[in-house]
């Protein structure tokens, strides 16, 4: 199957026959009816199907595989840039703040990573993360310098999320918190702040009124039309996705480092082990 087909139809194959009724129209609107409510769906459950972000971010990565290629860095692990980078991946490298895996060959805050040497990898698949990182305008300086001239760093930022109170370990080295959801012109205004220039990124927005209430409730993709995933109105941002090319001569200042001044005082709740979703957390 070639890899321009939408993730859409990919589901739509892979999902059960026997449950593919729950898109029917009828079945759609009387699902509407417990929108209503004080829960997300299937909270401390196995979550159903795929969640909208990440059926927003495949599209993206989809429309962006030809940049996962060379040498290659990903958030805590390296799964999703080997499946989209393929053979095109010379080495395949992850980054966090503690070695809990063998994959993690970098070591680091990304916040503060002036250790790990400029102009390294070609591509830099970082995803799901921003929202947990205090002093992000340093973390984007550093991703975007261990890149080598040229290369690509491909980032999401939500725009609507759970709030983890307690904050969050899920076994990486530190317990994470959650410090930011972000809007078009405030992701604009970081990367202009870093020496870039319109030709030097691209944003995309995804996500609409109907995706933001069925991501907050879990509502799976699958359940949603086509259309109805597809529409982007800037007005009700889900997902901000943009793809970053290194120039050439980038010489942009280190900005200055921005410590959180308080933290809750609170045992930090662990990701569960079935669900693996921000809005199941257990313990």
């Amino acid at each position: 199957m070639s890899t321009q087909q939408s993730l859409y139809h990919r589901l739509r194959r892979a999902y059960p026959l026997h449950r593919r009724w729950l898109t029917w129209p009828i079945i759609r609107q009387l699902r509407a009816v417990q929108f209503r409510r004080l829960r997300p769906f299937w909270k401390g459950q196995l979550h159903h199907g795929t969640v909208v972000v990440r059926y927003y971010w495949a599209k993206f990565l989809e429309k962006h595989q030809a940049d996962i290629r060379g040498r290659g860095l990903e958030i805590g692990t390296t799964k999703t840039i080997r499946q989209y980078g393929g053979e095109a991946l010379t080495q395949a490298d992850a980054l966090d703040l503690a070695a809990h895996s063998p994959e993690v060959k970098v070591v680091a805050d990304l916040s503060r990573a002036d250790h790990v040497p400029s102009d390294i990898y070609d591509c830099f698949v970082h995803q799901f993360t921003t929202a947990v990182i205090y002093d992000i305008e340093a973390a984007l300086y550093h991703a975007i310098r261990i890149l080598k001239p040229g290369g690509v760093l491909l980032i999401n930022f939500w725009s609507v999320d759970f709030y983890l109170y307690r904050g969050l370990d899920m076994g990486t080295g530190a317990p994470l918190y959650m410090y930011w959801w972000f809007t078009p012109i405030q992701v604009e205004n970081m990367l202009r702040g870093l020496g870039l220039g319109e030709a030097d990124y691209t944003l995309e927005i995804y996500g609409n009124l109907l995706t933001r209430m069925a991501f907050l409730i879990n509502l799976p993709a699958e359940e949603l039309t086509e259309a109805e995933l597809d529409l982007a109105d800037p007005g009700q941002p889900l997902l901000i996705c943009a793809r970053i090319v290194k120039p050439v001569q980038w010489q942009a200042a280190r900005p200055e480092y921005r410590d959180p001044c308080w933290q809750p005082q609170l045992t930090p709740a662990r990701i569960s082990p079935t669900t693996g979703h921000y809005g199941d957390e257990y313990g």
